[in-house]
């Protein structure tokens, strides 16, 4: 069965994640060499803020693996990845709305260029969630995996 076109989207923007997730470890893991190797280094508070780096390092690129080995599984058309997907998804729409509410007081970011953002992410995702549950979609996933 064709693939439809929204599914590669989806996969597209999964594999997209999976970069900037990438991209965030290494961010991570900079700041960890920074507090391993500044003049400070024997400091408590630099030893912590060196194992937070690595860890959350880590943890980043272990995320951009399960989201790329999802896209992957979005783009062969897997009934699995069909459901992991729209758990992860109906799950980034709650964390979305939480960090929109939780964060108002934070004042580095401009409030709103921060509700822009929040709508923008929450839109993609409804969009995302909705069209994973039509039922076309769900049969050309379903066909693969039967």
């Amino acid at each position: 069965m064709k693939r439809p076109t929204g599914v590669t989207i989806i996969a597209v923007l999964t594999f997209f994640g999976a970069a900037v997730l990438s991209l965030s470890s290494i961010a991570f893991f900079f700041v960890a060499v920074m507090g391993m190797t500044g003049g400070d280094a024997a400091d408590p508070v630099s030893m912590a803020i060196a194992g937070m780096g690595v860890a959350g390092g880590f943890s980043l690129l272990f995320l951009a693996g399960v989201a790329a080995f999802l896209a992957i599984g979005v783009l062969e058309l897997q009934e699995w990845a069909r459901i992991v997907s729209i758990t992860s998804i109906a799950a980034a729409i709650g964390c979305t709305i939480l960090s929109l509410v939780a964060f108002r007081g934070y004042v580095v970011i401009p409030v709103v260029p921060s509700i822009i953002c929040h709508l923008l992410v929450t839109a993609m995702a409804v969009w995302m969630l909705s069209y994973l549950l039509r039922l076309p979609v769900r049969q050309a996933f379903s066909a693969v995996t039967a």
